[in-house]
């Protein structure tokens, strides 16, 4: 059984801007506590096949970049967080005029266990939604720390 959500967010930046946030590395800019461990390459450099780990305990997940697009503005990602539950992630960051990007988040989850199962039910659209409404609002929150310095 899979299970999708799919979110768009308005973000007050230009889309080359935009994108490089939702890597990695850029994330370490602007999501709280999220300090990946970067496996191959060890530098965190985005690539095809790149793999990095978060999180630990039940919760350690690892994670493959699938689709590396920088010229189109997409990522695919597989995380796999053993003995729960993969999910594809993919992001696609489109201009919205010159100076705005909608960005259109997407997590496709496959359960591998009844925790599995529980993590992805408790998954509804509106929390997912707001899940990544608040992506946006760290993002502005960032955006003005780089505006005001």
């Amino acid at each position: 059984m899979r299970v999708a959500f799919c979110h768009e967010i308005s973000l007050p930046l230009p889309a080359e801007e935009a994108f490089p946030l939702f890597t990695p590395r850029g994330e370490e800019l602007w999501v709280p506590d999220w300090a990946p461990e970067y496996i191959s390459p060890a530098s965190g450099e985005v690539c095809k096949e790149m793999i990095f780990a978060t999180g630990s305990g039940d919760e350690a997940t690892l994670w493959t970049c699938l689709e590396w697009q920088p010229a189109e503005r997409h990522v695919r990602y597989l995380r796999t967080t053993p003995g729960s539950r993969v999910a594809f992630v993919d992001v696609t960051c489109k201009p919205d005029g010159a100076a705005r990007t909608m960005a259109c988040v997407s997590y496709s989850y496959v359960p591998l266990s009844e925790r599995g199962r529980a993590f992805i039910a408790a998954i509804t659209p509106e929390s997912f939604a707001a899940g990544i409404d608040e992506w946006a609002v760290l993002i502005r929150e960032y955006r003005a720390r780089q505006t005001a310095a």
